[in-house]
C-alpha cells in the first residue's frame, strides 16, 4: 500500500495556471455500466499526479471500507462523487475533471453507465471533442455501448477511440481483441464518424494506460495517454469562422454591455469585424474580457464576454459572427432524430435497428 502512495502531487489550479499555453482536449467516457469507466479516469489522473493528498487518503481507505482485496486503491472514487453513487458503485451523473501532462491539458467527463441515467450522458456529449468509449473484453459491445454512441455521434462528436478495457479477464487474448474490433466497425458503419482507433488495456492495473503492455505486444498501436496527446483536434472549427451563440448579456452599470458566451467555432481577436445574427448588423470587437483580465485573442472552447465597439442590438439568443466567414441564416433544416424506447428489450435485445 505504502509502495503504490509514494507519489508527488499538485495543486490542480496551480497546474492550470504553469500550463495555460498548452491545447485543450475535452473528451467523453462513455460505455455501459461496469464496464470500468470512472477506474480508467481515476488511473489516468494518479499517473498524471494531479491527486491531492486527501484525496489519495480516501481512495485507500474508501477502497478498503468497500472490501478491495488486499486494501487495493479504488481509482473510481475519485469520479463517483455523489454519497448514492458510492453506495451503488455506479455514475449517476457526469463527473468532469481536469488533468495535464507535459504536452497538452484535458478536461474529461465520466458519463453514466446505467440505462436510467443515459439522458444524463448528453450533456457531457455536447462540448467534446472526441469519445471514448469503453467494451468490457468480457461482455463485448452491449446495448447500452451502442445507445452511448448514437447518441455522442449525433450531438456532432466525429471522432472515436475505442477501448476494449479488462484484457486480463480474457488472458490478454489478440483474437478477442480482434472480434470486438471488427464488430464494432460494422457498427459504426452506420454512423458519421470520422476517425476511431481501438486501444485493447486494463484500467485496474494499468495497462496500455500510460506505458506499453508488457502483457499484450501484438498491440503496435499507441497507448491511451499517447493517443490523448498526440490526436489533433480543433481544425473544422478553426475552417467554419468565428461562432459564439450569446448566453447572457452583462450590464452591471450604465459604462459596461458585455456579451457572454462560449466560442463554439473559430477564432476572435480584439479588433475584429463581426456581425450580429440575425439581425445582420455589423460592429467590431473592442475588448475580449474574462475573469483572469482581458485577451488578445480567444479560440474555440474559451468562455469569454465581447464588448463590441457599436452599440448595435444583441440580445441572448442571438449569434456573433465573423464577416469573412459569415453563418447562414436559415428558417427551416434538416435533423437526425434518434429515438429510444423506454419499453422492456426484444428478447433478440438489437432494438438499436430501430434507429437507423
Amino acid at each position: 500500500m505504502n509502495m503504490q502512495l509514494n507519489r508527488t502531487f499538485f495543486d490542480a489550479d496551480d497546474a492550470i495556471a504553469r500550463h495555460e499555453h498548452k491545447s485543450l482536449l475535452r473528451f467523453i467516457v462513455c460505455g455501459s455500466v461496469d464496464h470500468g469507466k470512472s477506474t480508467l479516469i481515476g488511473r489516468l489522473l494518479y499517473e498524471s499526479g494531479l491527486i491531492l493528498s486527501d484525496q489519495l487518503w480516501e481512495l485507500g481507505h474508501g477502497g478498503a471500507r468497500k472490501g478491495a482485496q488486499n486494501e487495493e486503491i479504488d481509482f473510481s472514487l475519485l469520479l463517483d462523487g455523489l454519497a448514492a453513487e458510492r453506495e451503488q458503485k455506479i455514475t449517476i451523473d457526469v463527473a468532469y475533471r481536469f488533468f495535464s501532462t507535459a504536452r497538452r491539458k484535458y478536461i474529461v467527463a465520466d458519463a453514466p453507465g446505467h440505462e436510467q441515467y443515459t439522458r444524463n450522458m448528453a450533456t457531457g456529449a455536447s462540448t467534446a471533442d472526441l469519445a471514448l468509449l469503453l467494451v468490457s473484453a468480457a461482455d463485448g459491445l452491449t446495448l447500452q455501448t451502442r445507445r452511448h454512441a448514437i447518441i455522442v455521434s449525433t450531438l456532432g462528436v466525429r471522432r472515436f477511440v475505442v477501448a476494449v478495457n479488462k484484457m486480463d479477464l480474457v488472458d490478454w487474448s489478440q483474437s478477442r481483441f480482434a472480434e470486438l474490433q471488427s464488430e464494432f466497425r460494422t457498427f459504426l458503419g452506420a454512423l458519421d464518424i470520422d476517425e476511431v482507433t481501438f486501444i485493447p488495456l486494463s484500467a485496474r492495473n494499468g495497462e496500455n494506460l500510460v506505458n506499453p503492455s508488457q502483457n499484450m505486444p501484438w498491440h503496435e498501436g499507441p497507448t491511451l495517454l499517447q493517443y490523448l496527446e498526440t490526436v489533433e483536434i480543433g481544425d473544422d472549427q478553426q475552417r467554419a469562422g468565428f461562432r459564439m451563440p450569446v448566453q447572457y448579456v452583462n450590464r452591471p452599470d450604465s459604462t459596461f454591455r458585455g456579451y457572454c458566451g462560449l466560442i463554439a467555432n473559430g477564432e476572435v481577436y480584439s479588433g475584429m469585424p463581426v456581425q450580429a445574427l440575425p439581425s445582420g448588423q455589423r460592429t467590431h470587437v473592442a475588448r475580449i474580457v474574462t475573469a483572469d483580465g482581458d485577451l488578445a485573442h480567444a479560440r474555440a472552447g474559451q468562455a469569454v464576454t465581447l464588448v463590441l465597439a457599436d452599440d448595435i442590438d444583441v440580445s441572448r439568443g442571438d449569434l456573433i459572427s465573423s464577416r469573412d466567414k459569415p453563418a447562414t441564416v436559415v428558417d427551416r433544416f434538416e435533423a437526425k432524430l434518434a429515438c429510444f424506447s423506454m419499453e422492456r428489450d426484444s428478447p433478440d435485445g438489437d432494438t438499436c435497428k430501430r434507429l437507423f
